[in-house]
Formats: C-alpha cells, sequence, structure tokens
C-alpha cells in the first residue's frame, strides 16, 4: 500500500522505514530478539508470547502490516467469528494482514496469526478466508510450533527469530539489506530451524480436523476449507516467491483434499459473497501489484461499464500513482453509480486532503460513517481551525474499535501536543511508536507523561523495559 505522510489519513497509514533501520532489525535479531530456552526445556505460555511479540514487533517497525480500517474492519469481524467457533475470546489470538505477494498464511506462537494480502484477492468468498484462519488457528491451539521448539535439542528460540527477521529483510529490501538477509537465509540456517520450522502431514491433518470444526462451529460451510485449500494447490506457481518452501508449503495438500475434504468437494458451489468481494477489491486496489490491479479492474470496466466497484479500484490505483485528478474523476464516477456508499465517501474525502481541499474533505466525511471518515474529519476540522471538535474527533477515531489504530494514535499525539494537552499528546505517541516497533521512541515519549495518563503510561513503560531487558541478554 502506498505509504502516505503524516498529515494524509487513509489507505497505507504510515510511511515505511529507512533501509538502515531493516537492517538493524536484523542487528537486533541477531543479538536475540527472544529468550533462549535450553535444548528440551519447556515451553510456557509466557514464552511463546514472548516469541510471538517480538516478531510482531520486526514486522510492526517494517511497516508491512496493513492498517486501512475499512480492510481490517471487515477483517476482524471474520476473525472474531473463527475465535468463537474454536472458543476463545475476542483478542485472545491477534489476526493481521501482511503486505506481501504469494499465498500464504502463518502463524506464530503466542497468538498471532498472519494472511498475505495476495492471498485476500485470490479467494472467493469469506467462508474461504475463515478457513485458512480456522486452519492456522488449529496450529496455534495445538501448540505444534511450541511442541517442536520445546523438544528441539540443537534449536534455539534466537535462531528462530534470526531466521524470521532474515526472511523479513530478504524480501522487503534490495541492496545491502536485502543481500544480508539473504545471507543469513542461505548460510546461517541449519537444517534443524528449517525443520523446526515446518509443519509435519501429521500436524497438518491435526490442523485440518481441528479447523474443520472451527469452521463448522462459527457457521460456514465445510465446503470452504475445500475450495480455499484448492485455490491453493491451483497456484502454487503463487505461492509466496520470496519465501523458503519450509514457511510457504503445505504438505500433502493433494492427498488432504481427496482424503478429509471429499464430501465436501461435491457440496454445490456458495452463492455469490458480495461483501467479501468489495472487500477483496479494496485489498486489490490496495496491496496489489499496480499493473496486475490495473488490468484487472480495467477488463471488468470493459465488461460492464457500470461496475462502480472497478471504477473505484482504478481510482484507488491512480491515486497510488498521485495522479489526484484521474482519482477524483474516476471515484466521483463510482460515487454516482453507489450513491451513499460508505468506503467510497471517506476515501474521496482522504482524495481530497491529499489535493489540499480541506473543506471538500469535510464535506465527504460528514456522509460516511467509519473509523477511516472519523479520523479524516478529525483532521480536516483541524485544519480549518476547528481544534474543538477535532479533539473529540481523534478521541473518537481511536477509542471506535479495540484494535490500535496507528494513523489515528500518529495525529492525534502530534494535534493534542500542538494544542497545549502534552500528556495525552506524548501517551498517544508512545502508544504509535511501540505499536509501530520503534521502542526506544516510545519510551522517550511514555516518559515524558505526568498527569492523568501516568499510570498507564508507566504500566507500558514496565512492560518495554522487559522488552529492553531482554533483548540485551
Amino acid at each position: 500500500m502506498d505509504r502516505r505522510s503524516p498529515a494524509e489519513p487513509g489507505l497505507g497509514g504510515r510511511k515505511g522505514l529507512m533501509k538502515k533501520h531493516l537492517i538493524f532489525i536484523l542487528v537486533l535479531a541477531l543479538a536475540v530478539l527472544v529468550p533462549q530456552p535450553s535444548p528440551g526445556a519447556e515451553m510456557t505460555p509466557q514464552k511463546e508470547k514472548d516469541i510471538g511479540r517480538r516478531f510482531h514487533l520486526q514486522l510492526a517497525a517494517a511497516g508491512v502490516l496493513v492498517d486501512d480500517p475499512i480492510m481490517t474492519d471487515y477483517f476482524r469481524t471474520v476473525s472474531e467469528r473463527v475465535l468463537k467457533g474454536a472458543g476463545l475470546k475476542p483478542g485472545q489470538f491477534n489476526f493481521y494482514i501482511v503486505q506481501r505477494r504469494g499465498l500464504n498464511a502463518f502463524a506464530v506462537p503466542g497468538g498471532y496469526i498472519y494472511i498475505n494480502s495476495e492471498t485476500l484477492y485470490s479467494l472467493e468468498n469469506e467462508g474461504q478466508l475463515a478457513a485458512i484462519l480456522s486452519h492456522e488457528t488449529a496450529h496455534l491451539t495445538a501448540q505444534h510450533f511450541a511442541r517442536r521448539l520445546e523438544a528441539s535439542s540443537t534449536t534455539t528460540a534466537a535462531s528462530v527469530a534470526a531466521m524470521l527477521a532474515g526472511i523479513l529483510v530478504a524480501s522487503r529490501s534490495g541492496g545491502s539489506a536485502g543481500a544480508l538477509g539473504q545471507a543469513l537465509l542461505t548460510g546461517g540456517v541449519g537444517a534443524g530451524t528449517q525443520a523446526l520450522l515446518a509443519n509435519s502431514r501429521d500436524d497438518e491433518a491435526e490442523a485440518d480436523a481441528k479447523g474443520r470444526d472451527y469452521l463448522i462451529k462459527a457457521g460456514y460451510q465445510p465446503r470452504d476449507m475445500y475450495g480455499a485449500f484448492k485455490i491453493m494447490l491451483d497456484k502454487t506457481y503463487q505461492l509466496s516467491p520470496d519465501l523458503p518452501t519450509y514457511l510457504t508449503t503445505h504438505p500433502a495438500l493433494t492427498s488432504r483434499l481427496a482424503s478429509s475434504f471429499s464430501d465436501a468437494a461435491q457440496a454445490p458451489p456458495a452463492p455469490p459473497d458480495l461483501r467479501y468481494l468489495a472487500f477483496r477489491d479494496r485489498v486489490l486496489a490496495g496491496c496489489g501489484d499496480l499493473q496486475r490491479a490495473q488490468s484487472i479492474f480495467s477488463r471488468r470496466l470493459n465488461a460492464d461499464p457500470k461496475d462502480h466497484g472497478a471504477l473505484h479500484g482504478l481510482g484507488l490505483l491512480a491515486q497510488r500513482r498521485q495522479n489526484l485528478s484521474q482519482a477524483d474523476q474516476l471515484m466521483r464516477q463510482a460515487l454516482a453509480l453507489a450513491p451513499g456508499h460508505q468506503s467510497y465517501l471517506a476515501d474521496l474525502g482522504d482524495l481530497a486532503l491529499k489535493r489540499h481541499q480541506p473543506a471538500e474533505a469535510k464535506g465527504y466525511y460528514e456522509k460516511a460513517n467509519n473509523r477511516l471518515a472519523v479520523l479524516g474529519l478529525a483532521r480536516a476540522s483541524e485544519l480549518l481551525g476547528d481544534r474543538t471538535r477535532a479533539a473529540t474527533l481523534y478521541d473518537k477515531a481511536i477509542h471506535m474499535e479495540s484494535d490500535e489504530y496507528l494513523p489515528a494514535l500518529e495525529l492525534a499525539g502530534r494535534f493534542f501536543g500542538q494544542i497545549g494537552q502534552k500528556d495525552k499528546g506524548h501517551f498517544y505517541l508512545g502508544r504509535f511508536f511501540a505499536g509501530s516497533g520503534q521502542i526506544n521512541q516510545a519510551v522517550f515519549h511514555y516518559q515524558q507523561v505526568a498527569g492523568q495518563f501516568k499510570a498507564q503510561a508507566d504500566r507500558e513503560l514496565k512492560t518495554l523495559a522487559e522488552i529492553k531487558k531482554e533483548d540485551r541478554k
């Protein structure tokens, strides 16, 4: 997704970090990003949480996590439904979209589940997405990774962290950072670590069975899991080309489809899922390869000139290319075909802000009712001099949902600092930097808090101090 300046909320969120910071991430990982249990040591829930937390910090610091609130709001509704089917509470596991090409989803100890953006726009309906999330949830509830790490006699958690960091740097960077990551992958990872990360056939069979049960209890159909795996099998040429096969290949997929899902294969196809298709369009427009997405949307528009989803998608692509006048024209045409469309209104508001038209943006935002529009209206109100309304809206954008909305935290933190509410400003910026994986900056801002947010800031400082202490071991 395109990266915007802090003054511009919307599709893409905060800016990506510089290449030298990615090298720092790798060096930090090599200096032991996770605790090092002795071989065969018990893998406690706390150790699992530490592994997942540190890996997640690496992803956050690299800027690969999708933070568009319209995408993540829909994604959260599906993941929470899956958690309920698994008998888990909302928030017990954490689900994220990773801006990455290739078909893949993976789970990390401590309750972290990730899915590639390309996987999302390769699936056909919500049930197939739920099937993949159910399968990965089952890997965690069955503790597959944790059991292998606990039983390992040759591999430490530190080498796993270094491995994952190498993958991240190698796939996200060119030049020296990319070369450094590739060197780690090819020369610093032994067969023990590869075996540790790879799911066995028994693991996959167990995840299939448990995941299928979760899926059904969540209200979806077994055919959805068959359909998702069939797509993965049919598109094996798209399996994450920048990742090693032991992280991308789910073993024996052909035989598993035949043995575990033979009944589902005979089920009638699912009806069109318009809500998922709209979500898929947004992921493709925001995260997909520009040329490929342009081709897909253009073909659809040629087939149906009234396809407002294709028009809007082309508008978002024009915006990613910084062709703002063309984006405005296309997105207005889409809105004319779908009056009152909440996402289209919010996106047009964002586009107006990019065109330095806050009054126009305000008009669009006021007609929409989603988190993106609330944040945009806060920014537009600030630019128009209505600080009272801006303050209320910034707080609302942050608290609308349970998850951390990083663009809102950054903009609100800077705004409150500028109007003299420094405690709140530092507290929000501390949360922003912590969520972005930038621990030193987070510590700095939390240390400045002295008022009503001090107790919360002190709790966060304690957690960050534990992370930094373990990193120095």
